[in-house]
């Protein structure tokens, strides 16, 4: 299957909203004209790992980037198969990627050096009420805690509580924890779900016997909480509180000072502290809670960027690349070095699968800006060019 570079361009606008009316009509009928056609579409569409790349740093002449990657192209076709756009791709991005990916594989020891850093993986460590410590990575079994209740645990699947007849009112509780390089899901005995991203940690009661549901998190988790109209869910996360009654959410507290929580669908209440007024989240709202002064900002968001990493992706939207690199230490278990502090000021937006190669993404914002990287054993160092 192989286009030439105009009707590459053209399923790229298509893809991006950039044709007429006249254009979209023309491009739909290609695509439909044929299973090769509508094939080659799809896979542009879908399956790349490398694209939406796009720079937003007014360091960076982007109408000079553009030239150079325009006298970089020939006009030879280029086969496809492998090849995919999104999206809200930018011009400079549609012109450059079919570039950059042979480029990639021409020439990823640049920034390797012929080593490999692997992503991140299922894995996580369970504390019972005992204090007893199991490892998931490489389990499937059947847990009894102390009340009377049943663990499913399950390395692929996750963990899962049964609802059932408890021997005590007591709470009694256990912890969750994923390691850098770890991610890990959950379902709580009232059948609400988490998912627990790299370096976190998820306390909660092995059976929720009291007037509410609440667990206490450090680090990030998605929540899609069932709905009960007679106990709140309530997630603390250093005195931050987070009330709902069934909602989809996901809550970012690595950091004590500042934490977000994102609404994806329903409602919740959000209180920097306890004696701190509630704040109501719509959906597609962010509240970023101050919690040295005990307020909290709302603000409308796109809430993918926040929550892609649930579905195994990074995307991020116009994010310095001091943010990027903290995101890339979690996941990839690695250590970053500067050796220019400006280059942490550097913006990107991009959406990349989050199982891929590390040296991958970063060739990536390489070719696109004035850094560039270096990989030493589990060392990023971050150079400006």
């Amino acid at each position: 299957m192989d286009i030439n570079d105009q009707k590459y361009q053209e399923i790229v606008d298509y893809i991006s909203g950039g044709l007429n009316e006249e254009g979209r009509k023309s491009m739909e009928a290609w695509i439909n004209s044929s299973d090769e056609n509508q094939k080659i579409y799809e896979k542009i569409l879908k399956k790349s790992l490398f694209v939406r790349w796009s720079l937003k740093s007014n360091q960076i002449d982007t109408k000079k980037e553009l030239k150079k990657f325009e006298n970089r192209l020939n006009s030879r076709v280029r086969y496809m198969g492998w090849i995919a756009a999104a999206a809200s791709v930018i011009v400079i991005l549609s012109l450059s990627v079919p570039y950059l990916w042979n480029q990639y594989q021409e020439n990823q020891e640049l920034i390797s050096a012929n080593q490999t850093i692997q992503p991140g993986k299922k894995g996580a460590q369970l504390i019972l009420s005992t204090g007893k410590q199991v490892a998931v990575e490489d389990h499937h079994q059947k847990i009894k805690e102390k009340d009377g209740s049943f663990i499913q645990l399950d390395s692929k699947t996750g963990l899962e509580y049964s609802k059932g007849e408890t021997s005590s009112n007591k709470l009694i509780y256990n912890t969750l924890k994923t390691a850098r390089g770890n991610e890990f899901s959950m379902q709580l005995a009232d059948g609400t779900r988490v998912w627990l991203n790299a370096d976190s940690e998820l306390r909660y009661p092995v059976q929720f016997t009291g007037k509410n549901r609440k667990v206490y998190l450090k680090g990030e988790a998605y929540f899609d909480v069932v709905h009960d109209k007679d106990k709140a869910f309530i997630v603390n996360s250093y005195n931050q509180e987070v009330k709902v009654y069934g909602t989809e959410f996901c809550i970012n507290a690595y950091s004590q000072e500042e934490i977000k929580t994102v609404l994806v669908e329903g409602s919740v209440g959000v209180r920097a502290s306890p004696k701190s007024a509630e704040e109501k989240l719509k959906p597609g709202e962010l509240s970023l809670a101050d919690m040295q002064l005990g307020t909290i900002e709302i603000q409308k968001v796109n809430v993918r960027p926040y929550i892609a990493w649930k579905d195994g992706d990074f995307v991020f939207e116009n994010e310095s690349l001091e943010n990027i690199m903290l995101r890339l230490e979690r996941w990839y278990n690695v250590k970053v070095f500067y050796m220019n502090e400006k280059c942490k000021d550097f913006r990107f937006s991009g959406d990349m699968e989050r199982y891929a190669d590390v040296s991958s993404l970063l060739y990536f914002i390489q070719e696109t800006s004035n850094v560039k990287f270096e990989i030493n054993k589990n060392t990023i160092v971050v150079m400006a060019k």
